[in-house]
């Protein structure tokens, strides 16, 4: 028996919220337009930092290696005189015709030599002569640049609706007139 007036009581209750909740009725939604009376920009200071690239020509004196009118071919004197020497070397080595092998090998390996020097020192590759001067160059450097700006916010929007003056933000400008969303709903149900 307990059981069963324990489920009344409940549905008593369930009953009870179920007609109070019916008898709100759910709050009504329109809209509405308003005049704007003032617009404000809303503003702000900010620090920009941006970078600028410089650049300048620079004379700088630079050490070029000293290049002689001797060409690949003009190195012929070195080449005949080191195939002499490198011959005369040769013939001091073997007997007979070893003796003739090594003079034409000493001969070649003298020329090749004394070429190789001769065009090396033609071409700047010997440390002996260099010649100093003006070369212009162009030197960059980056830099930061650093300024107040003014930073748009949005807007303070000041609109009247049924007498009253309201203010409102928005990020664009709104226009002569802002809409807004009227709801209407009863302080205490009953």
């Amino acid at each position: 028996m307990l059981i069963r007036e324990a489920l009344l009581v409940a549905m008593g209750g369930l009953g009870g919220l179920l007609s109070v909740a019916a008898s709100a009725a759910p709050p009504t939604v329109s809209y509405a337009y308003a005049p704007v009376v003032d617009v404000q920009p809303i503003v702000r200071m900010v620090q920009v930092e941006r970078p600028r690239r410089e650049c300048w020509e620079e004379q700088i004196y630079e050490q070029h290696p000293t290049r002689s009118a001797v060409g690949p071919l003009g190195n012929a004197g070195a080449t005949i005189a080191g195939g002499i020497l490198g011959g005369v070397i040769g013939h001091q080595f073997g007997g007979g015709s070893g003796q003739d092998a090594m003079t034409a090998l000493g001969a070649l390996m003298g020329a090749a030599i004394a070429s190789d020097r001769s065009s090396r020192r033609a071409y700047g590759y010997s440390s002996a002569a260099h010649e100093v001067g003006p070369v212009t160059v162009e030197r960059c450097q980056t830099t930061s640049e650093r300024f107040q700006e003014e930073r748009l916010e949005g807007y303070r929007v000041t609109y009247q609706y049924l007498g009253r003056a309201y203010t409102m933000r928005t990020r664009e400008p709104p226009g002569e007139q802002v809409k807004l969303r009227v709801q209407v709903a009863p302080m205490q149900t009953y």
